[in-house]
């Protein structure tokens, strides 16, 4: 994953909890970034799929996703500079565009335009802080202070950290332990570590450092490599510990060819971290669905053997499965009669033997969103935002709305927030008493 996807993602998720309040209020004019870019990112990733769109068309989705006709014009702008998004302006009244279309019909191009364009909206520093610190804390919980030397190295006042800080507690996206005994708050994704954040700080600190050094690197990994086998050369106690820890799921799968069973690990919060961050959880079948087919491809991957229907690339076995509904019908396998028995007893496909040569076998899905969770990580590690694409009704309802704030639910505003709203009203008193 690209530094602008990660950034994009962290931008519509922070995008989604912030929206949830009254963004008019000049107390959350410091994240007027975020909230442009992860607007614009709904928009694009609502119209990615449709080539050219006309201006009508276009207003619908421009309402839905809550971006005002100023608004979307300052991000159409910066998308034609990006060469992201092709626009043709209206002379029209009341039309901004006489059609549009986004460029590229991928999630990953939509979450790199909403990284692009927030670094090219002129973020605020406490904006750019909270987007780094998403970042910082996905993978381990951090130390407070380590969090506030690091931001503070990357030249962030320290009046903008502390807001920054806070304002992300508050919004829910991040949370900090209670102080610890030796004085030490830890900083950690809630999503990610849930209940578990001192525990995993703690065990990873009291390692030595080449311990410590061995952990991170099987970390990263795991990170880089869902579902892929271990080095051979890791450390039992190592991986031990971090599935201990929760910080490494490993599953099991076993097959005929492997009485003992095979192992494979994946992170917890590389499933859906982002999306619980955005107030969408995952079941918790969808999850294991996930991982056991994903694990079961690796499986073909790494332990069938060419002549049985070995996988070189488990990304265009699922992309055809998702495709055309099933793989091996024209070349049945025995391996896939072999080698899935889990996927089969979970419903997630169906295995069919072929008519024509006995023991060979084709694979038919019967849970579309299982395989797509799993292309999706084969693809970028992650389970990333994806809003539905709005129906026919929610578009002729956009058509009829006035401004997105007619609609929009308040929210209570959070403490640092509202803080930070006293304050600018406390300053405009105390500067009318000077005159």
């Amino acid at each position: 994953m690209t530094p602008e996807m990660l950034a994009g993602s962290w931008v519509i998720v922070a995008n989604k909890v912030v929206s949830k309040f009254n963004t008019d209020d000049p107390a959350f004019e410091p994240f007027e970034a975020i909230i442009l870019a992860g607007r614009a990112g709904e928009l694009f990733s609502a119209t990615r799929s449709m080539g050219t769109i006309d201006g009508d068309r276009f207003e619908a989705h421009r309402k839905i996703a809550k971006l005002k006709r100023k608004d979307a014009k300052e991000v159409l702008v910066a998308a034609e500079k990006l060469g992201i998004a092709t626009v043709g302006w209206s002379s029209a009244d009341g039309q901004l565009v006489e059609y549009f279309q986004f460029q590229t019909d991928s999630k990953e191009a939509v979450l790199e335009a909403a990284g692009r364009l927030f670094a090219l909206l002129r973020p605020s520093n406490v904006a750019r802080a909270m987007i780094d610190l998403l970042g910082m804390t996905l993978y381990l919980p951090q130390q407070l202070d380590a969090i506030r030397n690091a931001l503070s190295k990357r030249g962030y006042e320290e009046k903008e950290i502390e807001f920054a800080i806070n304002t992300s507690r508050d919004f829910g996206l991040l949370d900090i332990t209670k102080e610890t005994e030796g004085g030490a708050s830890l900083m950690f994704n809630p999503k990610a570590f849930e209940g578990n954040a001192e525990d995993v700080h703690g065990a990873i600190k009291s390692l030595r450092p080449k311990q410590r050094q061995e952990a991170m690197d099987l970390l990263n990994f795991v990170v880089s490599n869902p579902g892929v086998p271990v080095p051979k050369a890791t450390k039992a106690d190592t991986l031990a510990l971090l599935v201990r820890l929760g910080i490494i799921d490993y599953s099991k799968i076993t097959t005929r060819q492997t009485e003992k069973g095979v192992y494979f690990p994946t992170t917890p919060y590389v499933w859906d971290v982002f999306d619980k961050s955005a107030g969408k959880a995952l079941s918790k079948d969808l999850v294991d669905d996930s991982k056991l087919l994903l694990n079961s491809f690796r499986y073909g991957q790494f332990y069938s053997s060419p002549g049985r229907g070995k996988i070189e690339k488990p990304f265009l076995i699922v992309n055809a499965l998702i495709r055309d509904g099933a793989i091996g019908v024209q070349k049945p396998a025995t391996a896939i009669g072999e080698d899935y028995p889990l996927a089969l007893s979970r419903g997630i496909v169906n295995i069919v033997e072929s008519k024509i040569y006995s023991g060979r076998y084709s694979m038919e899905l019967l849970k579309v969103d299982v395989a797509v969770a799993v292309r999706e990580v084969l693809q970028q590690n992650a389970i990333l935002p994806q809003d539905a694409v709005p129906s026919q009704e929610d578009l002729d309802r956009a058509g009829r709305f006035l401004s997105p704030s007619a609609v929009r639910v308040e929210t209570e505003l959070p403490q640092t927030i509202r803080r930070f709203h006293e304050e600018m009203i406390f300053s405009l008193r105390t500067m009318r008493s000077k005159r």
